[in-house]
């Protein structure tokens, strides 16, 4: 008798998170037409997306030019999708930038 209130409990949390990964959400959409850029000589990056709702951000990885040869990840603030607004970030003083791209958030 145990084990069979164990396994329709079992079968109902089953059933429950099945039922709930089906339902439908709010609607939600990515930014859009996006890009990223570089500073060539500087160690900055820039991200912006001009279509799609949601935000973005610009991100770097960054590796100090000296010993102990630290890591940092940088991201900046969030933007609009469609705002006209450039995200920026920039490394750390003594750092190279050594990745870059932009993060999205419907």
């Amino acid at each position: 008798m145990k084990h069979r209130s164990q396994r329709i409990a079992l079968t109902a949390t089953v059933l429950g998170v099945l039922l709930l990964s089906l339902s439908a959400g709010p609607a939600a959409a990515a930014p859009t037409d996006c890009w990223t850029n570089d500073g060539v000589w500087f160690p900055y990056a820039t991200a912006y997306c001009s279509g799609g709702t949601g935000a973005y951000q610009a991100w770097a990885t960054c590796m100090q030019n000296f010993w102990p040869y630290d890591a940092a990840f940088v991201e900046s603030d969030w933007k609009q999708a469609g705002s006209h607004e450039t995200a920026w970030v920039w490394c750390p003083a003594g750092h190279r930038m050594l990745t870059y791209g932009v993060g999205l958030k419907s």
